[in-house]
Parts: structure tokens; sequence; C-alpha cells
């Protein structure tokens, strides 16, 4: 589903149209994904670069810009979530900092090794299952 999304900033109105959104059964909006959201903040700040000065509204269409959240990093925050465990406390289980953990669960890091992956399920009391699935068209 899609929806246009409005915004009035440094004295320029922008609208964006055909916004990927999610709506619940009945039909009300329930909003933008991350990446989403993301993306506008992207769009918003080309608009406002690229508009003139004279400019005070700007229409355009929405265009996936920022990188997609890092599947593993869901993952491992969907995990986590499962089983009641905080950052925090996993940091304490593996022996590093909290800060390392939040990096490994942030959807912006992509470089998650095997070895973490087995010692944070190890320490969840999960098992890992790679597959390798085909791409989603665009």
């Amino acid at each position: 589903m899609y929806t246009t999304y409005e915004t009035q900033t440094s004295g320029t109105r922008i609208r964006i149209l055909n916004v990927p959104t999610t709506f619940d059964a009945s039909g009300e909006e329930l909003g933008f994904s991350l990446k989403v959201m993301r993306d506008l903040e992207i769009l918003i700040a080309q608009a406002l670069s690229h508009a003139a000065s004279d400019s005070t509204a700007v229409e355009l269409e929405y265009q996936p810009l920022a990188p997609a959240p890092d599947p593993v990093s869901l993952e491992l925050r969907r995990a986590l979530r499962l089983r009641r465990m905080s950052g925090a406390q996993m940091a304490q289980e593996l022996g590093v900092t909290p800060p390392v953990v939040s990096r490994w669960l942030s959807p912006d890091y992509h470089a998650h090794g095997m070895e973490t992956i087995r010692r944070m399920a190890e320490a969840l009391e999960m098992d890992v299952e790679v597959r390798l699935i085909p791409k989603r068209s665009a």
C-alpha cells in the first residue's frame, strides 16, 4: 500500500508521492518502516538542497535510497526480544562491552562474523540456520 507524505521544512512544503506504508486489517495506516523513514529523510534533504530559493513547494516521487536494514541484525534483535534478554545482558554473557553488542544489533551494521553469530546463539540457547534465498525483484 502507498500513501503521500507531506511536510513543511525551512519554509518549503515538500510532498512525496507513492510512499510505501503499512495498514492494519481495518485499513488504518500504521506507519513507515525504518528503511522508508531513512529514505524520506534523504529525499527531504535532497529536495531542500535542489529547491530554488524562491520555491515554496516541491513534489517528488518516493525512491528507495537508504540501504536495506541488515537481516542478520534484525534477526538477532528478534531473538533477544524472544528470550527477554537485553543488549547489556548479552554483552556480559559474551564478555564484551554493551556498545559492541549495540553495533551488532544496528540495522546499519553489515559485517557479522559467523563466530559472533554462533556465540550469540549459544548465549540465547538457540541454533543457527543459514539459508540462501532468491533476491526480491524491485
